[in-house]
């Protein structure tokens, strides 16, 4: 009950910073030209401007314009922009980052074209095996701007333009406008459902957002001036700097000497059950040793124990029995725990969402400069989005629990995507494909091969968790109550930002593929359509359906998280925070790429914490956020410089 009456108590109403006409045009623009510039990096270089959640070409303009502002200053006695223009510029950029990338225009093109170019045994012998296996027949005519395989607006793509042939502009209208409309009920039930999580997970839990602290440092001139007369800042911005440099230096110059940044102990182990840890790495991302300095002490070691280590102890385990497949048990494990979480997080928030329904129902409108919508439009729009998603998908022939088999799925990952990155600050967050957990779980046969092809077409274009928009929403909305700015306004904002991202995606993107070809892209963006083409092939042709063991794991998973969350509600000490356990194998790279640097972060939290306690932690606060500072610098810069003199290998990772 006390909790329940801590929701409903009326806070006064109180000042609040809305968005510049200077601010609105600079934002805007640049959405433009990280749009166009961002499609591409994303299809020439697979250099993703725009990846992760605290995206590179969000903070850099920030940067830039902070450094600029003295300088403006000496000339014009005020600053370029204020404090609240500079989060607002970055909160129209934050959400919109990753769909120039894979969120958005690598998916939904080449996911428009693959399916119809590799339907053909000619483009995909292995189909010559399969008698009458044909995904083409159950894609409706209207969602693809062709399917004749043999069609030029087809084959050019992957073939290149005739001598005096033109780009088919028109075959891509009917399509592209139908998706648009897919694309944008999506991404407004991410924004919504964001706009519905703000207040239990700003005010009530208060969640660090450790990302968001990093533009807001960057945007206040009195903390930017602190930072700037501090040593330790600029020693921490200059070792990525440096590192970075050396780095470029050797990709460009071979004979330069090169740091090794992704250093591996090699083939130590000659046998049975420790050869799984040969090649076990030890990666420094100097972004993620900054961030996990700044989250509380158990998140940061819980994921780095899980992810880094835990996950090799089961291995040699697994290996020790005589098993030899442990992805998949491990990834049944983290699903078995994301649903856990989620369940978990629903029962905490439990009064609060009673309060949301209870208001939306009666319709009682909050204060807008409080809330990005008053609760009743959150519902019904939300409900909308809903409906249109279940119903555009059952028209691929999905039946209709499988359909809204896939937005429970996907849903449930989405916020718990978001709430790795709101509580522990992960750059980026990958989660399983939920069309192979359906069909692992229930088995092919009983899905149907309509169902399976439906949902590997639809799912194919939001299958990226790195760059979903639901945590940079809640991360614009934490921005905007700490520093005063118009909730409402950021919320239409974000919603602006999102849709000309996506309209001026189309012509850029159709232009690119045209005139550029998938056989001269980037290394991923090669490789994307023969891989989607196999998923369609694997899902169809193979029952996937786990043994009972992946059950177990499963239900292993939840069980465990469930503990790990009880033990850590109810004593004080107890050092296992469940995110990290949750998030460990959702797959098999993430511990791999983080883990060490999450290590590093973590203990070097700790020795401060013990040698000096939290004054001591505060004094080495800016170093850790000139690392992560100089990090976003030294690699934007890269990014530009690789655009314009590429390379053949990988300049930039996540």
């Amino acid at each position: 009950m006390q909790e329940k009456q801590l929701i409903v108590i009326t806070k006064p109403k109180e000042e609040v910073e809305t968005v510049t006409v200077k601010a609105f045009i600079v934002g805007f623009l640049l959405v433009i030209g990280i749009t166009v510039a961002g499609c591409y990096s994303a299809f020439l270089r697979y250099d993703l401007i725009g990846t992760g959640h605290l995206p590179r070409c969000a903070l850099f303009p920030i940067i830039l314009f902070a450094l600029v502002n003295p300088i403006w200053r000496s000339f014009f006695v005020k600053p370029l922009f204020n404090r609240n223009e500079l989060l607002f510029i970055y909160c129209i950029v934050l959400i919109m980052t990753g769909i120039p990338g894979q969120q958005f225009s690598n998916y939904l093109y080449l996911g428009l074209v693959a399916p119809v170019y590799f339907s053909s045994p000619k483009n995909m012998p292995a189909l010559l095996q399969y008698e009458g296996l044909n995904w083409l027949q159950y894609i409706p005519d209207w969602s693809v701007p062709s399917k004749d395989p043999r069609s030029g607006v087809i084959t050019w793509v992957f073939e290149g333009l005739p001598d005096g042939a033109k780009i088919p502009w028109q075959p891509w209208v009917v399509p592209l406008a139908l998706w648009t409309l897919f694309y944008l009920a999506l991404f407004t039930s991410h924004i919504l459902i964001a706009s519905l999580l703000r207040k239990q997970w700003v005010e009530h839990e208060k969640l660090s957002f450790p990302l968001a602290q990093i533009p807001i440092e960057v945007a206040d001139e009195k903390r930017l001036k602190v930072l700037g007369r501090n040593l330790l800042f600029w020693f921490g911005f200059i070792i990525p700097v440096f590192v970075y440099t050396f780095r470029a230096l050797h990709i460009y110059f071979p004979y330069f000497p090169n740091i090794n940044i992704y250093p591996n102990w090699g083939a130590i182990f000659q046998g049975r059950p420790f050869d799984v840890l040969n090649y076990t790495p030890f990666n420094i991302y100097f972004d993620m040793i900054g961030v996990t300095y700044l989250i509380p002490s158990d998140v940061g070691f819980s994921f780095w124990f899980f992810a880094f280590v835990f996950r090799r102890v089961q291995m040699v385990i697994r290996s020790a029995m005589g098993l030899s497949d442990h992805q998949l048990p491990l990834e049944m494990q983290t699903i078995g725990g994301l649903f856990a979480l989620f369940a978990m997080q629903m029962w905490v928030a439990r009064y609060y969402l009673h309060y949301v329904f209870f208001q939306g129902w009666l319709g009682i409108k909050s204060d807008q400069s409080r809330e990005p919508l008053p609760y009743r439009q959150i519902l019904i729009l939300l409900s909308l989005c809903l409906l249109f998603l279940i119903f555009w998908t059952t028209s691929f022939k999905v039946a209709f629990h499988w359909s809204v088999a896939l937005f429970a799925i996907h849903y449930i990952w989405r916020i718990m995507t978001a709430r790795m990155v709101s509580e522990a600050g992960l750059f980026v967050f990958w989660t399983p494909s939920p069309v192979n957990f359906l069909l692992r779980f229930f088995g092919r046969d009983l899905v149907g091969a309509p169902s399976i092809s439906g949902l590997t077409m639809v799912q194919s274009k939001f299958s990226d968790s790195a760059t979903c928009l639901m945590p940079q929403a809640l991360q614009a909305f934490k921005i905007a109550q700490s520093e005063g700015l118009h909730q409402g306004q950021v919320f239409k904002l974000v919603m602006a930002s999102t849709v000309l991202s996506m309209l001026i995606c189309h012509p850029t993107s159709i232009k690119i593929l045209y005139t550029t070809t998938v056989p001269k892209m980037g290394w991923w963006t090669r490789s994307y359509p023969q891989g989607l083409a196999n998923d369609f092939l694997t899902r169809m042709a193979q029952d996937l359906k786990m043994n009972t063991g992946n059950y177990l794991s499963l239900l292993a998973g939840a069980i465990a998280t469930v503990f790990l969350g009880w033990m850590r509600w109810q004593f004080f000490w107890w050092p296992f925070h469940p995110l990290g356990f949750a998030a460990a194998n959702a797959v098999s790279w993430f511990g791999d790429r983080y883990g060490f640097s999450m290590l590093l972060g973590w203990l070097a939290k700790v020795l401060v914490m013990w040698f000096g306690g939290i004054r001591l932690w505060h004094f080495f606060r800016p170093f850790m956020i000139g690392m992560i500072v100089g990090n976003t610098f030294v690699l934007f810069i890269l990014l530009i410089i690789h655009f314009f003199f590429p390379t053949n290998e990988v300049v930039v990772i996540e």
